[in-house]
């Protein structure tokens, strides 16, 4: 681990007859320890579906920093850049309503109004565009929405 990425390798190159495409795109999973895997699933720590590389990808989509897979022979080597979302350059709005976010963990979109001083309107437009962003999520329904972040 270091501060701007964390780096995973593995000794060994990929399973016999599976190609380098195969392992970055086609959620493809190949147990190389079954007896592991299987501790691993029972304790709800994998899922065993090979969706893993995907998964990786997806939370990268809107960061512009991107993780790097280095397939050889040898061994596999990920790095997953540490993506800051304070350091994004949000515009000040958004920035604002996020900030509230982080310091209060959850809040109804009339907290938020109070807390930032911004009309309905204007909140329920920041709201969209974090959420948009995939910075923030939505829970509930009606009155009862609430919002937090990722």
């Amino acid at each position: 681990m270091y501060e701007d990425q964390i780096e995973i390798n593995s000794p060994g190159g990929l399973p016999a007859g599976v190609s380098k495409e195969e392992y970055l795109y086609g959620n493809i999973s190949v147990l190389r320890n079954p007896i592991i895997a299987g501790v691993f699933d029972r304790l709800n720590i994998i899922e065993k579906f090979g969706t893993g590389i995907a998964r990786i990808n997806e939370e990268y989509l809107h960061s512009m920093t991107k993780p790097l897979f280095d397939v050889s022979e040898n061994r596999i080597r990920i790095v997953l850049p540490v993506i800051k979302i304070d350091k994004l350059d949000l515009p000040e709005d958004e920035g604002i309503v996020y900030g509230v976010l982080k310091e209060a963990g959850e809040l109804t979109r009339k907290a938020i109004d109070l807390k930032t001083g911004f009309d309905k309107t204007k909140t329920i437009r920041v709201l969209n565009k974090l959420t948009t962003r995939q910075l923030i999520t939505k829970e509930g329904s009606g009155r009862s929405v609430t919002y937090k972040l990722k």
